[in-house]
């Protein structure tokens, strides 16, 4: 079963509006903004089982340097999309001055592959060949700003207890 690593804003907002609750892996980084990525190594590291990071490109830039670490782990049941708006969302929208960063370029020059996809149908390609792939993929999928009604549960301890409870109980 498939667990996902939620970058904190629209990425877990948009998750959260497809029946969160038959969902117990999504991982929502509630106020955590630049760890996803890392999140879901530490994750991927210590299951079999596929895990997804939905990151947002302000989180990672923040955290640029996770990716060399997770080229070096490589775990094969990795894959990280970042979603490129060119904006903070969760905290108002201010530009993030990245429109001409590669951040497809930089998780290739730290050993991952990468790909950078502009609709769905390419997104829809890219991420079936990613999670097929024996190596981590990055992502970088380029989309615009939007800001969802729905929103995961406020609830910090309830979120990782009901992911690692849905974890153990998987495995066992």
């Amino acid at each position: 079963m498939l667990c996902e690593v939620l970058n904190l804003g629209v990425a877990s907002y948009v998750l959260a509006s497809v029946s969160d609750a038959e969902r117990p892996r999504n991982f929502y980084q509630w106020g955590s903004m630049g760890v996803t990525t890392a999140v879901g190594l530490g994750l991927a590291i210590s299951t079999d089982e596929p895990v997804t990071v939905l990151e947002g490109d302000g989180s990672l830039l923040m955290s640029l340097g996770t990716l060399t670490t997770v080229a070096r782990c490589d775990p094969d049941n990795l894959t990280v999309v970042v979603w490129a708006n060119d904006v903070y969302g969760t905290t108002g929208g201010q530009s993030l001055q990245a429109k001409h960063t590669d951040f497809a370029g930089i998780a290739e020059n730290s050993g991952l592959d990468a790909v950078t996809v502009r609709d769905s149908e390419a997104f829809t390609d890219a991420y079936r060949e990613a999670t097929e792939s024996s190596s981590v993929t990055v992502i970088v999928c380029h989309v615009d700003p939007i800001d969802p009604d729905a929103r995961p549960p406020f609830d910090f301890p309830y979120i990782a207890r009901r992911v690692r409870e849905s974890l153990s109980t998987d495995s066992s």
